[in-house]
């Protein structure tokens, strides 16, 4: 059995504690757990390792920053240079966040050429790659992102959309991409027994620069919208509340977070019309606790066949105001389909989204690392 050294954002350790006491769930394991199970020779590490304290290290490091300022992405080569040793000694590097992935590519593509080491590269918004870079440095990071992507043996993207644009867009091959499924773990987002359509809240999360809470602060309604982002100023008024905090920066625990979408009347995620599947984790476990989620149906929506408008969720039109007003205020006037909605969202979770279901698209994909 080939070794695969995979690389993702960190923290794996602090959550196996949590889920192990059960007060976290298993949703961003991505599967290695269950592909080591299988017999998958796997090392996980973090790709967030502090630079030694040198002249040299910091030169690259301040280079690499002042690049990443102008184009947003973050191709950070010297990342890669402090796991060589670990890369040499395995068969397959796999990538699950973007500006790692894009750095592997970098570093054996114009570092390292003779080095033929397998790589995998998983993207979540390829498509946006080029959102925030100035014009003027547009076309040299199109060149350069094309000819990155030609390093990896394979490419892995988390939404079909963002998949088959990027296919497009660079060329890519269609054999070496795969799509990844998210998968959440139903066991620890349950539904609460008693209904929340009384409830005088809405809830709405989400740190990723792809939330459009522009749109949502411009909402009225009779309830109040309880944000929790790192994206706004902190807020409590009548209207507003607005909490701050993240995964690695914690004001509210994963039961925390459940119990607001227990209470809350309705989840909101409203996104900016992207090709990258943002909002897949809220949505999925807002869902899974049979929550009526009003949802952006943006460019990027990751499973347009199973999101079915007005039976397990509704969806409204990108940078819409008055969708999203109109939505609370059908579910107000329609208990019936409120409590409808609420079943059929954790339904369509339980049938398609899953850990168990990803799992079996993750060990499809791995299935051809030998």
């Amino acid at each position: 059995m080939k070794k695969i050294l995979v690389f993702d954002k960190g923290g794996r350790k602090e959550r196996e504690k949590l889920i192990k006491n059960k007060e976290a769930p298993r949703d961003f394991l991505q599967g290695i757990d269950f592909l080591c199970s299988k017999g998958f020779r796997i090392q996980n590490l973090s790709s967030v390792k502090e630079y030694k304290n040198s002249f040299f290290y910091n030169l690259i490091d301040f280079i690499e920053k002042i690049q990443s300022r102008i184009s947003q992405i973050g191709i950070r080569p010297l990342s890669v240079y402090q796991f060589r040793k670990e890369i040499n000694r395995s068969d397959y590097i796999v990538s699950l966040t973007d500006g790692f992935s894009v750095s592997l590519g970098f570093y054996y593509t114009f570092l390292d050429r003779k080095n033929k080491v397998k790589i995998a590269g998983g993207f979540h918004k390829l498509s946006d790659y080029d959102r925030k870079i100035p014009g003027i440095f547009k076309c040299f990071y199109r060149k350069l992102i094309s000819i990155i992507l030609k390093r990896m043996d394979f490419i892995i993207f988390y939404g079909d959309a963002d998949r088959k644009n990027s296919i497009k867009h660079f060329s890519i091959p269609i054999k070496k991409t795969f799509t990844i499924k998210f998968g959440v773990d139903i066991g620890f987002w349950v539904p609460k027994e008693e209904s929340s359509f009384e409830s005088n809240f809405l809830f709405s999360i989400g740190q990723d620069p792809s939330r459009d809470f522009k749109t949502l602060l411009k909402v009225k309604t009779q309830k109040k919208i309880h944000i929790h982002t790192i994206l706004l100023n902190t807020r409590n008024d009548k209207n507003f509340k607005i909490t701050n905090g993240t995964y690695s920066r914690i004001n509210f625990s994963d039961k925390d977070i459940r119990k607001f979408y227990h209470e809350s009347f309705a989840v909101i995620v409203p996104l900016k019309n992207v090709f990258q599947p943002s909002g897949y984790s809220v949505t999925l476990q807002a869902m899974a606790c049979g929550k009526p989620v009003i949802l952006t149906k943006t460019r990027g929506l990751w499973a347009p066949e199973i999101f079915v408008n007005y039976k397990n969720c509704i969806l409204v039109n990108p940078y819409s105001q008055i969708e999203i007003e109109e939505a609370i205020k059908f579910l107000e006037e329609n208990k019936n389909k409120y409590d409808e909605i609420c079943r059929e969202s954790r339904n369509t979770i339980k049938n398609h989204f899953s850990i168990d279901k990803a799992n079996e698209v993750t060990l499809d994909l791995f299935s051809n690392f030998s």
